[in-house]
């Protein structure tokens, strides 16, 4: 049996956009919500959410974004 994790963290990142978010993670989960962008000074702040089989595939994709932040994990 295959553990599904639920994310939900938050993307500190500059130069990106919900759709070039949404786009790189696509194939590592479903249910993704990317929020709008949060402005913080020359950055967004992108709440995201979402299921994936391993969570450390998408901290590591997003750590080339961005700084992730409030990061909460729920097993399902």
């Amino acid at each position: 049996m295959i553990t599904k994790y639920t994310l939900e963290f938050i993307l500190h990142a500059k130069g990106s956009s919900p759709k070039i978010i949404k786009s790189a993670l696509a194939e590592f989960g479903s249910d993704l919500v990317v929020g709008d962008c949060q402005k913080h000074g020359e950055s967004c702040n992108y709440e995201i959410s979402m299921a994936t089989e391993d969570p450390t595939l998408v901290f590591d994709l997003c750590s080339q974004l961005g700084r992730i932040r409030s990061v909460k994990v729920h097993e399902s």
